[in-house]
């Protein structure tokens, strides 16, 4: 089966409003202005160097700003939501086969407790976190090494521009999710392998993934044999 890897934050967790609500309370300590509305509209339009050149923040503070946001995320994280049908469909992708992990700048203890509290803490068999802002490509490839995983088994999915990047970086296979921070017109932008507008698009668009890997795999074996059905497939009504 294929290796999944997933970003945490806009990905799996809702956490969109939790984050803008945590940075505008830091905004007086680190010198820049409140996200509004309006603002945030715009922001979500940006790729991750741009968003740095309009974040008022100078570069040599944006790790301490994360680590604080991490640290006050954790005190929000039982309040905090999977996005629509995502479980189900995270544990039909476990059920399938699919080895799952995590990858994400948020804290391993603050996502291991969201995963134990929404019942998913099964689907995944590592969970890789407090990855800096720019440091996801070198952290993709790390796990690459670590797993010796080559890239044409895995499909990474993330719903920021920077994840589309860092993906491509290393070669990989990448899906973006339109329900997460960066619109669906930057993520276009950034040309990624797949675009999933909801959860149960992204469930089809594995199962293309992982099924072009077994072309890929087979060409040129005989033909007429029989194949796999995935375990679960979902539909409006789930």
């Amino acid at each position: 089966m294929s290796v999944l890897i997933f970003d945490f934050d806009g990905t799996i967790a809702d956490t969109l409003e939790t984050i803008v609500t945590i940075t505008n309370r830091l905004a007086v300590s680190y010198g820049y202005p409140q996200t509004t509305p309006e603002r945030l509209k715009y922001l979500r339009t940006l790729s991750t160097t741009e968003l740095l050149a309009q974040s008022h923040v100078p570069l040599f503070q944006v790790p301490f700003l994360m680590r604080r946001v991490r640290q006050e995320l954790r005190n929000e994280v039982d309040s905090i939501q999977p996005f629509g049908q995502l479980g189900d469909v995270l544990l039909a992708l476990a059920a399938d086969g699919h080895s799952i992990m995590i990858a994400s700048s948020n804290a391993p203890s603050t996502i291991r407790r969201f995963l134990e509290h929404h019942g998913l803490s099964q689907v995944f068999s590592e969970v890789y976190g407090n990855i800096g802002l720019l440091g996801k490509a070198r952290s993709l490839r790390r796990i690459m090494r670590r797993h010796r995983l080559v890239s044409g088994e895995i499909l990474y999915i993330g719903d920021e521009t920077r994840d589309v990047e860092a993906a491509q970086c290393q070669g990989l296979a990448v899906a973006a999710v339109s329900w997460g921070f960066s619109d669906r017109t930057a993520l276009v932008a950034q040309g990624p392998t797949f675009l999933a507008d909801t959860p149960e698009e992204l469930y089809r668009m594995v199962g293309e993934f992982h099924w072009s890997q077994r072309r890929s795999l087979f060409t040129g074996s005989k033909r007429g044999g029989t194949v796999e059905t995935p375990s679960y497939a979902p539909h409006a009504a789930d």
